[in-house]
């Protein structure tokens, strides 16, 4: 697998709507699902709270059929799938939702267990944005870009690119500030998905991966460098030495000719 092509997830969470099984015009079954994950915290003040995230999740062929035939409503569901990003206008607003496209949906047994973790390995496709809260806060912004093979109609595999947003706080924050246009990195954190002001008031959506830890796996000048080096010339093939047999053959077969 190609270290540079990530864009996973895993989700465990309570389904918001009955799976309502659907069809495309080819006549592929596919469900849209809302998922939502649940994680508790301590806020400044001590105190402990709890966060909901709501997901958009769709899932194909004979997964959404066992989706639809196997889960209800408010069932607690593990599903484990590839990112992608969903870019749409709505009432003239641009939204860029992040969705799970599941590969495989399962019945969770432990219905206290919440799980919201996502994983990208990609390049970061520009410098990286950094700013500081009224509280002090670091926060760094990156944009990594995650390339996938999808198939699309009659079975042809194409390439399909995402654009993924990821914010860094805090002291990651401040370590991410090295990073730069062009580097291969690695990104752990949590999915999420918040409304942001738009023109006139109205909101528009978007997502983003709070980062948790990171790796830089390869520097951009590295890969450059890489790419510039020549490639070295083929080895010549090495010649046989002559055995004592064939030396006697070629004596012999000289001898004859001088007789």
């Amino acid at each position: 697998m190609n270290r540079e092509h990530v864009s996973t997830a895993e989700l465990v969470g309570r389904l918001g709507k009955p799976p309502e099984l659907q069809y495309t015009q080819e006549q592929t079954p596919y469900v849209r699902l809302a998922v939502a994950t649940a994680e508790r915290f301590t806020d400044r003040g001590g105190e402990i709270r709890e966060r909901t995230e709501w997901h958009n999740a769709v899932a194909w062929g004979q997964v959404a059929e066992d989706i639809a035939r196997d889960f209800s409503k408010g069932d607690s569901v593990a599903l484990t799938g590839s990112l992608r990003i969903n870019s749409y206008e709505k009432d003239g607003l641009k939204n860029r939702v992040t969705e799970l496209h599941v590969d495989k949906a399962e019945k969770n047994l432990d219905h206290t267990l919440s799980k919201n973790d996502a994983r990208l390995v990609g390049v970061v496709r520009e410098e990286p944005k950094t700013r500081s809260l009224e509280n002090g806060t670091a926060m760094t912004m990156l944009s990594i870009a995650t390339n996938t093979t999808v198939t699309g109609k009659g079975g042809t595999s194409r390439e399909r690119e995402d654009w993924h947003n990821v914010t860094l706080w805090g002291k990651t924050a401040e370590a991410a500030r090295d990073i730069h246009a062009g580097d291969s990195i690695a990104v752990d954190g949590t999915l999420r998905h918040r409304a942001v002001p738009g023109d006139e008031g109205r909101e528009r959506r978007v997502s983003s991966i709070d980062c948790q830890k990171f790796q830089v796996l390869e520097r951009a000048q590295a890969r450059e460098h890489k790419m510039r080096e020549p490639t070295p010339p083929a080895p010549e093939p090495e010649r046989s030495a002559a055995t004592p047999s064939s030396r006697k053959s070629r004596s012999r077969k000289g001898a004859e000719r001088d007789m």
